[in-house]
């Protein structure tokens, strides 16, 4: 990414215009094995893939700003992790405001009211992915919060791949591993599951 990467002022609601990049806040690199990250219980979450079918995307074919919507949380390794972050730290934001600006220095609550202040999400366009991947900047920085709302993104998009169902869980997951209340977090996957489903229901009836 270069500094000719600009949000479009009229795809988020702030107020001042403001140019900012983001400040240098290390990642918490996750050095947990893929085992931990394994999938939930609830079989509501699986989506019919074979077993023996690999997840389709790698790191190494997709724009980093387009990981948040195509790789599964245990793909972020040191060194996805760290370029993640150098790709974030690169951006320049015009009329962003401050909550983007927050959002990309690491602030995990910018992040989530940037990803709320743009939701539905109809068309993943630039706008889109770059309020993600602050979002899941700040989720892979082990903030629960943070993995929770990206996993309530994820499964409530329209993603082309058709594995959002598989993808959201796998941020849930991610998100309950470093929960400090567990018990509370795991309470959302109820509503979690509940608006999918309502979500792909209304999808096959349109």
């Amino acid at each position: 990414m270069t500094d000719d990467t600009k949000v479009p002022e009229r795809k988020l609601r702030h107020k001042e215009p403001r140019r900012a990049s983001a400040a240098s806040a290390p990642l918490a690199i996750d050095r947990g094995s893929v085992a931990a990250n394994a999938s939930i219980d609830n079989p509501a979450w699986r989506i019919k893939r074979p077993p023996d079918r690999p997840w389709p995307f790698k790191a190494a074919n997709v724009s980093p700003l387009q990981w948040w919507r195509t790789l599964l949380s245990d793909a972020f390794r040191d060194a996805e992790q760290i370029l993640l972050l150098t790709t974030v730290e690169r951006i320049g934001v015009l009329h962003g405001g401050d909550d983007l600006t927050g959002a990309l220095a690491g602030d995990a609550a910018a992040a989530i009211g940037v990803a709320f202040s743009l939701m539905p999400i109809e068309e993943t366009t630039l706008t889109i992915d770059i309020a993600m991947t602050a979002l899941c900047r700040c989720a892979l920085a082990r903030n629960a919060a943070a993995a929770l709302v990206l996993a309530q993104v994820i499964g409530l998009t329209g993603l082309d791949h058709g594995l959002a169902t598989e993808l959201a869980a796998s941020w849930y997951t991610h998100g309950l591993r470093y929960s400090s209340n567990p018990r509370k977090f795991s309470q959302a996957e109820a509503v979690l599951l509940t608006a999918f489903q309502e979500r792909h229901r209304d999808g096959e009836s349109a």
